[in-house]
């Protein structure tokens, strides 16, 4: 069946709603394992998933072996340490915050990609950015600041992680050119699985107990978030534009907040609706608006999750 554009558009939105489900499963997850715990546990158990994919994994044609070889492994290796850190802030957030702020935070690595590929480029931003930016920050105050004027202990952590994201999209934006995606991605993710289980292990070791409590939430987050989404976007980011791709995985945070409503009883107020309404607006705004000639829309499209 050859891949139109639609049904690549709908296989994103499909990761979209997984990754923004799977927001639910960490928070669950975080009640009984520590970040370290859950993440070299799940991490771990997708990658092994995703081995069988290295069959359909061929070498790329534009460079010899040895360049997609060296890209590959510097680049996954790379890849991996700063996912490793994302995640992990991700996760360590998440224990004292919602399901919901959450996936609206997180969802920040796109507005924030631009700064860091200015960092690089040295070329001037647009007018677009700095608007996505005004309505991204604004509506974050409004989503984590309290009426008391307190913020979730975990918000903070969740925004080092929007961070990590974005640092981790313009990484993987350098070395996929050359690459063999796959294999880089494999790299990554393992690299994510074990780095996370050595640093349990150099703790508490493992809490059979715990693992058993949050098995559900471990299962789901390994095999949908980490091995199927991340295996939907490979294949519909081949033929999905990239303005596409960026806007319709950056609904998981919207898919976050309605699953963080529905399976978690969170009820956020008006003033978190409107946080988040901002936020999403940023989104939107840093991407459909920049000129036709912008290429930072296609370096989101890179991220795994």
């Amino acid at each position: 069946m050859k891949l139109t554009t639609l049904r690549a558009d709908l296989l994103l939105l499909a990761a979209a709603v997984i990754w923004g489900s799977g927001f639910v499963a960490q928070r669950l997850g975080s009640g009984h394992l520590d970040a370290f715990e859950f993440n070299g546990l799940r991490f771990t158990f997708g990658t092994l998933l995703l081995l069988p994919l290295l069959r359909f994994a061929p070498w790329p044609a534009h460079v010899d072996r040895a360049t997609a070889r060296r890209a590959t492994l510097r680049g996954g290796i790379l890849a991996g340490a700063v996912m490793m850190l994302a995640a992990n802030a991700q996760q360590h957030g998440l224990a004292t915050t919602t399901a919901s702020n959450g996936a609206f935070i997180t969802s920040l690595y796109v507005v924030f990609v631009p700064f860091l590929a200015v960092l690089i480029s040295r070329k001037a931003l647009g007018w677009a950015v700095w608007l996505g930016v005004a309505l991204a920050g604004l509506g974050l105050v409004l989503l984590g600041v309290n009426p008391d004027f307190t913020v979730n202990t975990g918000d903070p952590w969740v925004l080092a992680c929007a961070v990590l994201w974005a640092v981790h999209v313009v990484t993987v934006g350098i070395y996929s050119r050359d690459a063999e995606p796959i294999r880089f991605s494999l790299i990554q993710l393992g690299m994510t699985g074990v780095a996370s289980l050595a640093t349990m292990f150099a703790h508490d070791g493992v809490r059979l107990e715990a693992i058993e409590a949050a098995k559900w939430a471990l299962l789901y987050a390994a095999v949908l978030p980490v091995a199927v989404a991340f295996t939907l976007q490979v294949v519909a980011q081949k033929h999905a534009p990239a303005t596409h791709t960026a806007l319709i995985l950056s609904l998981e945070s919207v898919f976050g907040m309605v699953c963080g409503i529905a399976f978690l009883a969170e009820r956020p107020t008006a003033q978190q609706y409107a946080g988040a309404a901002l936020m999403l607006a940023g989104v939107v705004a840093s991407q459909v608006l920049q000129p036709a000639k912008a290429e930072l829309a296609a370096e989101v499209t890179s991220r795994e999750r």
